[in-house]
């Protein structure tokens, strides 16, 4: 069959919203039948459910609702609900293309589904959407996810996909067919899901294509770094096990280039800069002090001083580059002071570029980001040095 399967997983959302967008999805000629996943059988669930049975919009359109299977091995999470969608897909239909949206998108629209399908139609066997964002919005994309994807994999894509976390794109049914085979994505059911995917499809040379929302993407927002601790850490432990990996080629990739941003976007900071300054001087314990000793002297020294007082001022890129090197050569997934030390590094990470990077405006910052990236690359290629790192200008 040609049509797709357009997969929304979700957990607790906005019904209303999450309804809008299982109509809009239904009502595209080339969606087959729109697959929600949820988290489990809550009021969300039963009240979505009862929505679209009862919505005259939705009588000729085939909804199907599940709750989403115990799959993997880590936290239950987001990964189980994606990869119960690829198995549905796999073994429930015919269709040759499966979707995924985020339920909680105000302003999805046919579009994005239209667009993909687009790229794909050109023979991309993955489009992955990319939109603007915030400057200070996708803190684990930049800091952890690209930033380690910079040290382990520097002469392949997989540091310069846009978003590599993010939650909305197309696959061809092969790509499907691979992932669902693959013991590591099986594994994945937490937040880490959208780290191995994109491993995984460039591993395996898949063509991708990055179409650019300009609309972006209106969503509910975390309240404030401390809600994303787990994001983090699991995040970065796909990371961490990925380390070692070999015969990473390059692939057809390409990206549509980004045409304008919004005033709402261009304006927006993204979290409370003052409630995030607690965060580095909590929860302290020897044994995160001790774990500082495997780090610079400049590194450790300061991070012990956030017992007495905000200490971020040092966490520069180089700095950063040198720390994420330290916690891949070093750190303990299976330690809870391991997980707590690697927060507050990230937090005076993400403070650090907030006020030094981000105040200055919104060009300036992604600017900054793009060549922190390509520095990281580089230094990881040995064709740069932290002190060239240091010394690049704006």
């Amino acid at each position: 069959m040609s049509k797709s399967l357009v997969s929304f997983p979700f957990k607790e959302e906005n019904v209303e919203v999450f309804v809008n967008n299982i109509r809009a999805a239904a009502d595209i000629p080339e969606v087959g039948e729109v697959l929600c996943v949820g988290a489990r059988e809550n009021e969300c669930y039963t009240q979505s459910l009862e929505a679209v049975k009862g919505d005259p919009a939705l009588k000729d359109s085939k909804v199907t609702f599940l709750v989403q299977e115990r799959l993997g091995s880590k936290r239950p999470g987001k990964g189980d609900g994606m990869n119960t969608a690829l198995k549905y897909f796999i073994e429930e239909t015919g269709f040759k293309r499966i979707h995924f949206y985020d339920a909680d998108i105000k302003n999805f629209s046919k579009e994005w589904v239209l667009e993909s399908e687009k790229a794909a139609n050109m023979g991309f066997d993955v489009v992955r959407h990319y939109f603007p964002r915030a400057r200070t919005d996708a803190m684990i994309t930049w800091m952890i996810t690209k930033t380690g994807f910079s040290l382990l994999y520097p002469d392949t894509q997989l540091p310069f996909i846009e978003q590599p976390l993010g939650g909305e794109l197309l696959m061809e049914r092969k790509v499907a067919e691979t992932l669902i085979k693959d013991p590591d994505v099986l594994a994945q059911s937490d937040w880490g899901i959208d780290t191995i995917y994109t491993y995984k499809m460039v591993e395996n040379g898949f063509s991708m294509y990055e179409t650019y929302m300009s609309s972006g993407k209106d969503h509910a927002l975390y309240p404030g770094l401390d809600a994303l601790e787990s994001m983090l850490y699991e995040c970065f432990s796909v990371i961490y096990y990925l380390q070692g990996g070999t015969g990473i080629s390059h692939i057809k990739h390409r990206i549509e280039h980004a045409s304008g941003v919004s005033n709402r976007v261009e304006n927006k900071l993204g979290f409370d800069i003052q409630k995030t300054l607690c965060l580095l001087s909590e929860d302290w314990n020897e044994k995160q002090k001790s774990l500082l000793d495997l780090f610079p002297p400049e590194i450790g020294k300061k991070m012990r001083e956030n017992t007495e007082r905000i200490v971020f001022d040092f966490m520069d890129d180089a700095n950063w580059y040198t720390s994420y090197r330290t916690l891949l050569e070093n750190f303990d997934p299976g330690c809870p002071d391991w997980r707590k030390l690697l927060f507050k590094l990230w937090v005076s990470r993400v403070l650090w570029y907030t006020t030094n990077v981000a105040l200055k405006g919104y060009s300036y910052s992604f600017r900054h980001l793009y060549r922190m990236i390509d520095g990281y690359a580089r230094v990881s290629k040995k064709v740069e040095t932290l002190e060239d790192l240091r010394n690049r200008g704006e």
